[in-house]
């Protein structure tokens, strides 16, 4: 175990983080990050990468599940161990995020001797970093065709951890849903869970293999049979609530998505989640009726990039510089927000402004090379020569 790594540590109680950092030091570690919250951690993340991830499970804006997904959905990221901190009652949700990469996780009150047994557990077990790499050549493997070879990999790796078949031909019936093999992908799918119909990931799976073939009672079943393994998670719950959504079932949606939020009310993560869930199906009314005052306040300036997305598109052009306007009050050097603001704008005939905020962005970032495009266009073609609303530029 190499013990020069940096440790990024992340708790929202500060005497708790502290408590970890000492552990830590006790043992030979010596160089260390701190963060409050998952969002915090992503951006220390984006700066420095750490050697090793110590984060708490339940904390506001971002928990450890939100962060531990946008580690590993970082492809530009070495395969950085990640271990849990979790109270008794989130043993069995946190043993259940395995699944999307966790290397391990530590029952609070943390001792140096358990703390000391999970991180040799964590550096010297092969198979969590080796699944890791192999998700992302299949992934890779998947988008070339080559399902030959992705599934090849696949049997050789089941041999060698013939313990874990279970998630490895989850792995498989994932890549099988990528090229749109569903019958294949649910006959492997149905094996799986008739030999493990505690396999709440494998029913989560279901629920997503039968929605995206329109199967939606057959979904909500299989998304029943995840709640009842787990019945406080709240990704379930919001799959439920979208499932409702295309069954254009929307008390049941509301419903749903008011049990995600009570779940864990200071998840910001789960407001964005409810939020691009209306997104997804063009409701950007309906989720400004049934969740504006719960959640607008607190979403992130890319989800209020896809609700003003969503706003151009219908011709709403008014309405999407208002969210542009929210999302800029957010985050005011974003290339790419500042982009597709400048896309409305044009639309809307209202060129200086457009011209501003492409400059803008261009000082932000001066390889953008859309935004050199449309503010040449404008300079040389746009100003104010025609009589109608310019339809040009597609959203970054």
């Amino acid at each position: 175990m190499d013990k020069s790594i940096t440790v990024l540590v992340v708790e929202d109680i500060l005497s708790a983080r502290e408590t970890v950092v000492n552990l830590l030091r006790a043992l030979g570690f010596g160089s260390f990050l701190e963060a409050e919250n998952g969002a915090v951690a992503l951006e220390i993340i984006k700066e420095k990468t750490p050697g090793l991830i110590i984060s708490d499970w339940n904390m506001p804006q971002m928990n450890g599940l939100g962060l531990l997904k946008a580690v590993r959905s970082r492809t530009d990221l070495p395969y950085i161990p990640f271990i849990f901190l979790t109270s008794k009652s989130e043993v069995e949700d946190v043993a259940l995020a395995s699944d999307g990469g966790a290397s391990g996780y530590l029952v609070k009150p943390v001792t140096i001797k358990a703390l000391s047994e999970v991180l040799n557990t964590v550096f010297e077990g092969g198979f969590e970093q080796d699944f890791e790499l192999l998700k992302t050549e299949i992934h890779n493997l998947a988008a070339a065709r080559e399902q030959a070879r992705a599934e090849e990999l696949l049997r050789r790796f089941e041999l060698l951890y013939p313990a874990q078949a279970p998630r490895i031909q989850l792995e498989k019936v994932r890549m099988l849903m990528t090229l749109s093999d569903f019958t294949k992908a649910e006959e492997i799918l149905c094996e799986i869970l008739s030999s493990n119909t505690l396999f709440s990931k494998g029913w989560e799976t279901m629920a997503k293999l039968q929605t995206w073939q329109g199967k939606w009672d057959q979904a909500l079943g299989a998304v029943d049979n995840a709640l009842s393994i787990s019945p406080n998670n709240a990704e379930y719950f919001i799959l439920r609530g979208s499932i409702n959504l295309h069954k254009e079932d929307m008390h049941e949606a509301r419903k749903n998505f008011m049990t995600a939020l009570n779940i864990d009310r200071k998840n910001d993560q789960i407001k964005q989640d409810i939020w691009n869930a209306y997104i997804d199906m063009d409701m950007v009314d309906e989720v400004q009726r049934d969740f504006g005052s719960y959640i607008f306040s607190s979403l992130t300036c890319d989800t209020l990039n896809n609700m003003a997305v969503a706003y151009r598109r219908k011709g709403e052009l008014a309405r999407a510089v208002e969210i542009y306007r929210a999302a800029l009050a957010k985050e005011p050097d974003n290339p790419k927000i500042l982009y597709n603001a400048a896309v409305a704008y044009v639309n809307r005939k209202l060129y200086p402004k457009a011209k501003a905020l492409l400059t803008h962005a261009l000082g932000n970032d001066p390889g953008f090379d859309k935004a050199k495009s449309l503010l040449e266009q404008i300079n040389n073609t746009l100003v104010p020569k025609h009589d109608e609303p310019v339809k040009i530029g597609e959203e970054a």
